[in-house]
């Protein structure tokens, strides 16, 4: 690297070099980020006021369909699910259960097949 200066680039810079007028540009600056602010409370306002009532409606669907699926998931495979064992029903007697057995299967056989082999 040498420490001649480049002339072409000192033209550039002395070309670009103005003043900006600070009050001026401060003053400008601040005026458009309080519209841009207060537009965006305002889009964030009309979201929610549109979002509630929907909200609303699927709020009692979603929670009887929540319902549902906790009511299946602790129903019993086999028995009658009072607590009495039998020789034939399984450690794990829900349907929950063996969605999580399953889940650790397949959990235990993905890191078999991907694990890095060294």
């Amino acid at each position: 690297m040498s420490d001649e200066r480049n002339l072409a680039l000192e033209r550039l810079f002395a070309a670009a070099d103005r003043d900006l007028g600070d009050e001026n540009f401060v003053a400008r600056v601040m005026a458009r980020t309080s519209t841009l602010r207060t537009r965006r409370l305002m889009i964030v306002l009309v979201v929610c006021l549109v979002t509630a009532p929907a909200t609303w409606f699927v709020a009692g669907p979603f929670n009887d369909a929540l319902l549902w699926f906790t009511q299946f998931i602790a129903q019993p495979i086999a028995g009658t699910g009072d607590g009495v064992a039998s020789p034939v029903v399984p450690p794990i007697n829900s349907v929950g259960g063996a969605l999580a057995l399953g889940l650790l299967v397949l959990r235990a056989i993905r890191r078999r097949l991907f694990s890095a082999r060294s």
